[in-house]
């Protein structure tokens, strides 16, 4: 004769593990779903910050079609540091260009590229190019590099071929073998969860606000953006405290200091940045590549020998491709930076100032004599 209370507990087992397993397929059934959702909305919840930016763009070129255009490229420094708003009509020149600022946070050269082309597959054709560089992330090496703003934005297939990444490979005629290695196995699931973990909230604010507390994420800081593209460092501070200046370069120094104590230029950058100038010269854009400014603080962690290595780097790949190069390193004194090397918003102010004096009108020249002022497609420039 059984034992009543061993009964019970083999019922209370069974139940437990049938209500573990229904728990566990229904987690599992809603994440798939929802990795589907995250998997397949636009680019306005997969890259808010390129949505916004590229819609202001948008803007900008339908109000002015016969004006030129010039667009920025490059990370938080050229994002809160380059104001195009003292730019506009600054050209005695006419028609006066349009100086957009598409400037992303956490680029490099990697993502310099795909904005680039994200933007003339939009059927926007830019005359001229600013393109920043970062020598931090001219360094790619094992996980320094531009991997975490990769992962964030979920790339498309198409977009990591462009990376250094294949795009997944079609299936194959023979049937795959029943079993997979685990190793693949875990690298599937990690990719899936990661997925659906990074995009859960913003899904979640998008469809249904009302369920999560607090500002949507991102939305309020994207609304900052002006009219060109440009936005404010540290909700548009004037100036920082000491306290501030000091927590902020020692943040920057854990930041880039792991980047710079071994830099050199990877190939997936310098790939990039071929591409990058293969492409302006097959678009018929000029190109220039500069060095936004840093303070003593962040300048003091290159090695000596960096700066020469760097100099002689971009000099070459100017001159195979012919790009305008300007070292801006040196413009802004340490009292116009947050964190020794995001601009306030006085220090963008005289910088941008300073930099449309010395190389706007001189781009707008060039790209008169090289006829390029057209927003048209190459073929229709002709």
């Amino acid at each position: 004769m059984r034992n009543p209370g061993s009964l019970n507990k083999r019922q209370r087992n069974a139940r437990a593990r049938t209500m573990l397993s229904w728990g566990l397929l229904v987690f599992f059934g809603m994440a798939g779903a929802f990795t589907i959702v995250a998997g397949s909305i636009s680019t306005e919840l997969r890259d808010p910050e390129y949505n916004a930016k590229l819609s202001k763009l948008r803007e900008r070129v339908t109000e002015n079609p016969d004006r030129p255009l010039i667009v920025i490229l490059g990370s938080s420094r050229s994002a809160a540091g380059m104001r195009p708003d003292v730019w506009q009509n600054l050209s005695p020149q006419e028609p006066s260009p349009i100086v957009f600022n598409f400037a992303i946070t956490g680029a490099g050269p990697r993502q310099h590229l795909i904005v680039l082309r994200r933007i003339l597959a939009q059927g926007i054709r830019p005359a001229g190019v600013l393109v920043e560089v970062l020598p931090a992330f001219l360094y790619q090496a094992d996980s320094l590099g531009e991997e975490a703003s990769l992962k964030c934005r979920h790339m498309l297939a198409d977009e990591l071929a462009i990376y250094g990444h294949s795009p997944p490979a079609p299936p194959p005629v023979r049937p795959p073998p029943v079993r997979q290695p685990p190793v693949r196995r875990r690298f599937w699931y990690s990719k899936w969860l990661d997925q659906w973990y990074s995009s859960r909230i913003r899904v979640v604010r998008h469809y249904a606000p009302g369920w999560v507390a607090g500002e949507p994420l991102h939305q309020e800081r994207w609304k900052k953006l002006d009219a060109w593209g440009w936005s404010p460092f540290a909700s548009g501070a004037k100036a920082a405290t000491a306290d501030e200046y000091r927590r902020g370069v020692a943040l920057s120094r854990r930041e880039y200091e792991p980047r710079l104590a071994h830099w050199e230029v990877s190939d997936v950058a310098d790939q990039a940045v071929q591409e990058l100038l293969k492409t302006c010269q097959r678009e018929r854009m000029s190109a220039v590549l500069y060095l936004m400014p840093e303070g003593s603080p962040f300048r003091e962690l290159y090695r000596p020998s960096v700066r020469t290595e760097l100099e002689s780097y971009l000099t070459r790949v100017c001159h195979d491709h012919d790009a305008t190069l300007l070292d801006a390193t040196l413009w802004n004194t340490d009292e116009d930076f947050w964190d020794g090397h995001h601009l306030l918003v006085d220090g963008a102010t005289r910088f941008s100032q300073r930099l449309g004096r010395e190389l706007l009108d001189p781009f707008v020249a060039k790209l008169r004599r090289s006829h390029d002022l057209s927003q048209r497609p190459v073929p229709e420039r002709h």
